[in-house]
């Protein structure tokens, strides 16, 4: 049987599976391909070509994790925060993993609060009480706490 020329750009992968895109790729590691008169990633087509055309604001996750794959049974449409959390090793997904803040406190439902990302509460709290201390410890004279120390120090 005759393979497609976007056929005859990849080779199977017999342990994984994957279709391996031996033809252009891009400096991501991305495969390339030419259709429709431009340049586009090669596993967008294949997924196109076996499901047809890709919803509005979705973008092509590869489940394998293999950017050469063009095997449409590895390729899902995701949203791109899906994809990033999902599949990524950057900022966004190792946070999205933690499920206890780095003082060990939980991350509940009560004990989160948005805020560029998530804060732990407990330790927001903690953070206050040490701030208004520190302020209040700023207000006394310098010379007033260094008589105390030495008050302390004698008895």
């Amino acid at each position: 049987m005759k393979r497609t020329p976007f056929e005859s750009k990849w080779v199977p992968e017999p342990n994984s599976g994957c279709h391996i895109w031996i033809a252009n790729t891009s400096t991501k590691g991305y495969g390339r391909a030419w259709w429709g008169g431009r340049d586009v990633q090669a596993h967008r087509v294949a997924y196109e070509m076996a499901r047809g055309q890709i919803p509005q604001g979705l973008v092509i996750d590869h489940i394998c994790r293999n950017r050469l794959c063009v095997n449409p049974a590895h390729l899902r449409a995701v949203t791109t925060r899906q994809n990033v959390l999902e599949n990524s090793v950057g900022v966004s997904a190792v946070h999205a993993k933690k499920t206890h803040c780095i003082r060990g406190h939980e991350f509940t439902p009560d004990n989160t609060r948005p805020h560029r990302g998530r804060s732990c509460r407990a330790c927001d709290r903690q953070w206050r009480l040490m701030a208004r201390a520190r302020k209040l410890h700023n207000l006394i004279p310098a010379e007033m706490r260094v008589s105390r120390a030495l008050e302390r120090s004698k008895s």
